[in-house]
């Protein structure tokens, strides 16, 4: 056997490239580093550890400006009337109770509203999804006479605010039909929401039939080639081809429009009276109160004591959105990056 003792060394890059180990390379590259690369070492060195705690305080600091809404509304509708009082009581309540929410749930009729605006919400998104999709497709594949005019179109939905074109959607759905033949009133029917999620006029329509047009762009044309080649017309390629590719952008859209048909106060109050939703129960939440609790909607209740009420009515009026993000939070984030909306 060889002998293990008398086996040469082995060199180190550094031994065999120069002659010296590193430990003598180091000093010699001290010993050749002039003054300003020394300053710049060390303020880089400062700034190195300096950094990560100041990136903490911002990350925090903007942690807490986003999350202090819904930490105070936690706050204020699990405690009681008295603590609102209280000048001791800043964030955790000095008695708990569900007396609040258990009123605020009597007092929104909150199962059937929360059914009512599920019914109204999912329908008119779903609906709005495909209608706004295919409209996508049509602009993002085709070109045909006065296609940018109708884009065009598209671009001032975005632009231009519901309220100014809310005064002759009234009264186009009071007075619907074809004059001289038959005239409907369609207020306070549900058709005043689905009608226009069917035709691609729902409430920000013009931003998904953006939307869907940079991602239908996107995709590659030989999907529809060979979907011609195999007999199928644009419409059937549409449904077979495109939508399955399309799924991302299918989410995205569709969580978008569930927000927006949920937060929705002012097309929903302009065409309801009688259609109770989450955002018009919440509007009207001191009204339902005092009828409520007090039977009598005249009675006077001191903006502080009427806090915990709100708080609670906010609380429950966003908890489904944000049970719906919490399941659908990985999907909706790659739907986003891959449907063109950032980057």
């Amino acid at each position: 056997m060889a002998d293990v003792t008398n086996a040469p060394k082995i060199k180190t890059a550094d031994e065999t490239g120069s002659g010296m180990d590193s430990r003598e390379a180091g000093r010699r590259r001290r010993a050749s580093v002039t003054a300003e690369e020394r300053r710049y070492l060390r303020r880089k060195a400062v700034a190195d550890k300096v950094w990560p705690f100041f990136r903490a305080v911002i990350l925090i600091g903007l942690g807490f400006v986003i999350m202090y809404p819904l930490i105070y509304m936690i706050s204020c509708a699990f405690r009681d009337r008295a603590d609102m009082s209280d000048p001791t009581v800043m964030w955790i309540p000095r008695h708990y109770t569900l007396k609040v929410i258990a009123e605020t749930i009597d007092a929104m009729d909150y199962w059937k509203t929360l059914g009512n605006t599920l019914f109204l919400n999912i329908g008119c998104s779903l609906v709005q999804v495909f209608s706004c999709a295919l409209t996508g497709y049509g602009f993002a594949r085709f070109r045909f006479r006065g296609s940018r005019l109708l884009f065009g179109v598209v671009i001032m939905m975005i632009l231009v605010p519901t309220q100014v074109i809310s005064l002759p959607l009234y009264t186009q759905f009071r007075y619907f039909g074809i004059k001289g033949l038959f005239s409907l009133n369609l207020i306070d029917s549900r058709l005043t929401m689905y009608l226009p999620a069917m035709t691609a006029n729902g409430i920000r329509a013009g931003l998904m039939i953006y939307i869907f047009r940079q991602f239908f762009k996107g995709m590659p044309r030989e999907l529809e080639d060979a979907a011609y080649i195999d007999g199928c017309g644009p419409f059937r390629t549409f449904v077979r081809v495109m939508l399955p590719n399309a799924s991302a952008a299918l989410l995205t859209v569709f969580l978008f429009s569930v927000v927006w048909y949920w937060n929705d106060y002012y097309v929903s109050s302009t065409f309801f009276t009688d259609t109770r939703t989450i955002a018009l129960m919440l509007t009207n939440l001191d009204n339902e109160l005092k009828m409520n609790l007090f039977d009598d909607p005249t009675v006077q209740i001191s903006p502080r004591d009427q806090i915990v009420w709100k708080e609670a009515g906010c609380l429950l009026s966003i908890a489904p959105v944000l049970i719906m993000y919490v399941f659908l939070q990985k999907h909706f984030t790659e739907g986003i990056e891959r449907s063109g909306i950032v980057g």
